[in-house]
C-alpha cells in the first residue's frame, strides 16, 4: 500500500495498530546514495590486501549514513491467523520527505546529497525522486526534535534580553519616528478611540525600535509584529492574557513539531518508543458523531495503543541489514556513534530481536561463492506454499505486480515471504536430521549447515554420471506434490492452493528420503524457540573477516553505551484580544 504525505496521518493509528498485532515486521530501504569503492574493497587501489575489520567497514557505513538520506521505507507487517492457518501480510511503502511539513517554520535546516550512480540506478528502476519532494512523509530525529526545542526556548528567552538600539543625535529621521511611537502610545492611552495611522509598512529597523520603546517606556504595555511585521500592535500587559499567549504559543510550536515528527512515529512504534503525543485529531472526523470516533475516545484508544506497543516483544526482519540499521539510525535518533561497539550496543537497546534473512540463508556455506541477493534467495523457494502467506485484500498492490524489484514496499514483501519459507523449511531440515539420529544412528556434523547436509544426502541419490549440485542450485529441488510456481503464492484465497494439486499426481517413494525442499509444518518456530539462537542478531557482513556481526555482543574496551535522551515534550502561540493600538509607518 501506497502511503504518502495527506494519507500518512489518517492511516497512522492503523498501522500502529498492525504494528502491535503482528508477528514480526520486515523493512527495506531506498537511499540516495551508498558506500561506493571503499578503501578496504577488492578494486580500491590501496596496497593493503587484507580484509576490513568491522570497525573499518562501520566507519564507511556511517560515513554514508552521515552523508546521504532515506528516500523510501518499505514496511511489511506479518501476523499469524491461527485459526485460518496462514500469516497475513500488509505491505506498506512510504516515501520520506527531508523538507518541513507543508513549508512550517519550525527552525529545521537540512544540508542532503543524492549520490549521481544511486540516482541512475533508482531512475533506472522507475523511481520518481521528484515524487518524494512532493508527496513524501515528513521525519523528525529525537535529536532534530531536541534541539529545536532548546532553539525555540532560547529564542523566546533572548526576545526579553536584546540589547537596546543606540540612535546617533543626527540620525533624524530614526529619533522622529520614535518621537512619533511615543506620541502615538501616549495619546492611545488618553482617548478611547485613536486616530487612524496611515498605512505604510514598518522596515525591520523600525519595529525594533518600537519593542525598545514599549519595553522601556511603557512597561505596562506589550507590543506584537501583526501581518509578518508589517504594522505593530500594542496593548496592555495582562498577566492572566500574558501566560495565555504564552501557552498558546508553545502548543502551537508543539504541534508543528508533532506533525513533523511524522514517520519517526512508527519508528518509534517499532522499538518500543512512546507514541502517546499522536494528536487524537488527526484521526477525528467532523461528519461522524459515533461516540467511539469523538476526540476523547480516540485519545483513550492511542493511550492503550501506546501501553501495548511499550510492552511488545517486537521481532524486526531485513535481509542485509548492516547499513539499513545504521541509516535508520541516523535518521531516526541521531548522529551515529564513531565506534562500533557502541553503535552495537544503542541498536540492540533498540531492537533486541533482529534477523537478517542473508545471514540464514547462507549461515554454514562459504558466502563469497554463494548468490545470496534477495531475488535469487527468495526464487528457488516459491514452490513451497506451506507455511501459507497471503496478502492482506488491501495490500493487493504486489500480488500481481512484476519489476517492482527496488522499491521499498515490495522487497519488504519478498522479505517477509522468504523469512517465512527459508525459516520454516530450514527448520523442518533440522527435526528430520535429527529423526535420522533417532532411526538410523546417523550423527551429522554439527559444525555443517543443514543446506550442506541437504546436499549431501542428494549427491548420494545421484547417478554417478551427474554432476554435483551446489549450494543454490539444491534450493530448488521441488519435493511436492503440486505443480510448480512460477512466482509467488499470493492469493487472498486461503484454499486457491488447492488448485495446484495434480489428483492424478502419485504420492513420491517414501522409501526415498528427501530433505532439501521439504517444508511440512504450517507455523514458524515460536520466537521463544532455541532454533532462533542461531540466528538473533547475526548479521551478515561478507566484507569482513568472518563475515558476521553479532549484534547482542560487544567489546567493553571499545566504549560505553550512551543512551539518547528522549526530549520532553512543551506546550506553545495566539494573542488575547483587548483595546489595542496598531502602529504603522507614517
Amino acid at each position: 500500500m501506497e502511503i504518502c504525505q495527506t494519507l500518512f496521518y489518517k492511516r497512522l493509528f492503523d498501522i500502529l495498530k498492525n504494528i502491535s498485532n503482528a508477528s514480526f515486521v520486515t523493512i527495506d530501504l531506498e537511499m540516495s546514495g551508498i558506500p561506493t569503492r571503499s578503501r578496504f574493497s577488492p578494486g580500491s587501489r590501496s596496497q593493503n590486501a587484507t580484509k576490513p575489520t568491522l570497525q573499518q567497514q562501520y566507519d564507511d557505513v556511517r560515513s554514508a549514513a552521515e552523508t546521504f538520506q532515506i528516500l523510501q521505507v518499505g514496511l511489511t507487517l506479518v501476523e499469524e491467523v491461527r485459526e485460518k492457518d496462514f500469516y497475513i501480510a500488509r505491505p506498506y511503502n512510504f516515501d520520506l520527505s527531508p523538507l518541513s511539513y507543508r513549508g512550517n517554520d519550525i527552525g529545521l535546516q537540512r544540508t542532503f546529497s543524492f549520490s549521481s550512480s544511486a540516482c541512475d540506478f533508482l531512475q533506472k528502476n522507475s523511481f520518481d525522486i521528484g515524487k518524494v519532494f512532493r508527496t513524501g512523509v515528513p521525519y523528525l530525529s529525537r535529536e532534530e526534535e531536541s534541539r529545536l526545542r532548546k532553539e525555540d526556548d532560547q529564542r523566546a528567552e533572548n526576545k526579553s534580553k536584546i540589547p537596546d538600539l543606540i540612535i546617533k543625535n543626527d540620525d533624524t529621521n530614526a529619533l522622529k519616528f520614535c518621537q512619533d511611537v511615543r506620541s502615538s502610545i501616549t495619546d492611545w492611552l488618553k482617548k478611547a478611540r485613536p486616530d487612524l495611522l496611515k498605512d505604510c509598512k514598518l522596515t525591520g529597523f523600525q519595529r525594533r525600535l518600537v519593542y525598545q520603546i514599549v519595553r522601556k517606556e511603557f512597561p505596562d504595555l506589550r507590543a506584537f509584529g501583526r501581518s509578518d511585521g508589517d504594522f505593530m500592535q500594542i496593548e496592555k500587559l495582562d498577566l492572566k492574557n500574558e501566560a495565555n499567549f504564552q501557552t498558546e504559543r508553545l502548543r502551537r510550536f508543539n504541534s508543528k513539531i508533532i506533525r513533523q515528527i511524522g514517520f519517526r512515529w512508527v519508528f518509534e512504534a517499532l522499538c518500543g518508543g512512546d507514541v502517546s503525543e499522536i494528536d487524537p485529531l488527526w484521526f477525528y472526523d467532523m461528519e461522524d458523531d459515533e461516540s467511539e470516533k469523538q476526540p476523547n475516545a480516540i485519545a483513550s484508544r492511542i493511550k492503550e495503543l501506546n501501553a501495548k506497543l511499550l510492552m511488545k516483544d517486537h521481532i524486526i526482519v531485513g535481509h542485509n541489514l548492516f547499513m539499513d540499521l545504521a541509516f535508520l539510525y541516523k535518521t531516526f535518533v541521531g548522529p551515529l556513534p564513531s565506534y562500533v561497539e557502541e553503535f552495537k550496543n544503542e541498536i540492540h537497546r533498540l531492537f533486541p530481536k533482529i534477523i537478517d534473512t542473508k545471514f540464514m540463508a547462507t549461515h554454514g556455506l562459504e558466502t563469497m561463492f554463494t548468490r545470496s541477493s534477495l531475488k535469487e534467495v527468495l526464487k528457488p523457494l516459491q514452490v513451497i506454499n506451506n507455511p501459507l502467506i497471503l496478502l492482506h485484500q488491501d495490500h493487493r498492490e504486489y500480488g500481481s505486480s512484476f519489476g517492482k524489484d527496488h522499491e521499498a514496499g515490495y522487497d519488504s514483501w519478498m522479505t517477509a515471504e522468504l523469512f517465512i519459507k527459508l525459516s520454516a523449511k530450514i527448520h523442518s531440515e533440522q527435526n528430520e536430521l535429527k529423526d535420522i539420529e533417532e532411526n538410523t544412528g546417523f550423527s551429522h556434523d554439527e559444525n555443517k549447515s543443514s543446506q550442506e547436509i541437504s546436499d549431501n544426502h542428494y549427491h548420494k541419490e545421484e547417478d554417478s554420471s551427474t554432476a554435483p549440485i551446489s549450494s543454490d542450485q539444491s534450493f530448488q529441488k521441488d519435493v511436492y506434490p503440486t505443480k510448480n510456481f512460477n512466482s509467488s503464492f499470493v492469493s487472498t484465497n486461503p484454499f486457491a492452493v488447492l488448485e495446484n494439486i495434480d489428483p492424478e499426481q502419485s504420492p513420491e517413494d517414501t522409501s526415498k528420503l528427501n530433505i532439501t525442499a521439504r517444508c511440512d509444518h504450517r507455523w514458524l518456530p515460536d520466537f521463544t524457540d532455541d532454533f532462533w539462537l542461531a540466528y538473533f542478531n547475526k548479521i551478515r557482513v561478507n566484507s569482513i573477516e568472518g563475515g558476521t556481526c553479532d549484534m547482542a555482543t560487544s567489546d567493553s574496551d571499545d566504549g560505553d553505551t550512551s543512551d539518547t535522551a528522549r526530549p520532553d515534550s512543551n506546550e506553545g502561540e495566539h494573542s488575547p484580544a483587548k483595546k489595542k493600538l496598531c502602529i504603522k509607518n507614517k
